[in-house]
């Protein structure tokens, strides 16, 4: 009983740790791509130093994602919560650069339906492949891929577009 007493203190304290690392994370994420947001909608440009910025944070996000599942495991709600764990999948999602990476998160991480339809998407898409969920959005999807998308979305929940 005395070594779970010291267990247990260490355990919360490193989820504690995981937990803010993943929430800063997330933080640099989505204030990055604000700011190229908005130059872009101040310019027109398409481009900026802010794309630079993003492409830079994720970078780094790909090399600390790689370093808290080797010290960590991959993240799962019971290790830091549904709502860590949903940012950690928004950095997730972001690393297109790395498909691997962004595939063995969807397999190792409990993520809810929403974020795994979101990522298999995204995977799929980086991957040359057609999309299943219709989550990664174009102006012009067909009739039939509509229809599709709306099958695979009612099998898991979803709701239809």
């Amino acid at each position: 009983m005395v070594n779970m007493v010291i267990q247990l203190p260490c355990f919360f304290m490193q989820n504690n740790i995981l937990q803010n690392l993943i929430s800063e994370m997330c933080e640099i994420d989505q204030k990055t791509r604000k700011m190229a947001f908005d130059q872009i909608q101040k310019t027109g440009e398409s481009f900026s130093i802010f794309n630079l910025m993003i492409y830079s944070v994720d970078g780094i996000h790909q090399q600390r994602i790689k370093q808290i599942i080797k010290e960590y495991g991959y993240p799962t709600k019971e290790k830091i919560g549904v709502d860590i764990l949903k940012k950690f999948w928004l950095i997730v999602q972001h690393q297109d650069m790395d498909v691997f990476l962004q595939r063995e998160c969807l397999k190792n991480c409990d993520f809810d339906i929403e974020e795994k339809s979101h990522l298999t998407d995204r995977v799929l898409i980086n991957e040359g492949k057609k999309q299943m969920y219709g989550t990664q959005f174009s102006q012009d999807i067909s009739d039939e891929d509509r229809i599709i998308y709306n099958k695979n979305r009612a099998e898991v929940g979803l709701v239809a577009i």
